[in-house]
């Protein structure tokens, strides 16, 4: 069965309401690990709707930002090995520094699908915007408006969670250094 019918057979099965309205949009960071955001040609694009893991609170409507855990410790060789690259392709993904970083805005498509996910929480997602090149978490570290968030002091960790939320102040001010650096409106479609 492909994907997207399975999205819809899960929002019928849960009676998923993605019209109701509540009091407020969330704005959330979702992870991917090298697993989930490298293939065999490099980095792997995000098109079309997708299952993702995600908070039980999440909900459609919702924005997310990718955040892309770092290969830091991967090997030109390990990359080749695991995720079956040519030599270039790994050469070039260590070149560019790929990881640790924010590659995407994502649309919450689903609220959480509950039980019938690898995850315990899961949703659906939509790319709304590749931000490329990515926005380096190096670079959001002298953001000083950023520092009172305690997600970003921990480095953005969610310790043991499955997307980590991020409260309205510092959703503004990332916005903010997103519609600067890429020239778009937060919530344009591609």
């Amino acid at each position: 069965m492909e994907a997207a019918n399975l999205f819809e057979l899960f929002r019928m099965f849960r009676g998923d309401k993605t019209g109701v309205s509540r009091t407020r949009q969330r704005f959330w960071i979702f992870y991917a690990g090298p697993e989930n955001y490298l293939n065999e040609y490099g980095e792997r694009d995000f098109l079309g709707e997708m299952l993702w893991s995600c908070e039980p609170e999440t909900r459609a409507g919702d924005l997310a930002l990718l955040y892309r855990k770092s290969i830091n410790h991967l090997s030109t060789g390990t990359l080749m090995r695991k995720f079956s690259m040519t030599r270039e392709a790994a050469e070039d993904v260590k070149r560019r520094e790929i990881g640790k970083d924010i590659s995407a805005v994502w649309k919450v498509t689903s609220g959480n699908l509950g039980p019938f996910s690898p995850w315990p929480a899961s949703c659906c997602v939509r790319q709304l915007r590749r931000l490329d090149p990515p926005l380096k978490f190096d670079e959001l570290k002298k953001v000083r408006a950023l520092w009172g968030w305690d997600g970003f002091r921990s480095n953005l960790r969610a310790s043991g969670r499955g997307a980590l939320e991020i409260p309205p102040y510092a959703w503004e001010v990332l916005k903010g250094i997103i519609e600067t650096k890429y020239g778009f409106t937060m919530g344009e479609e591609r």
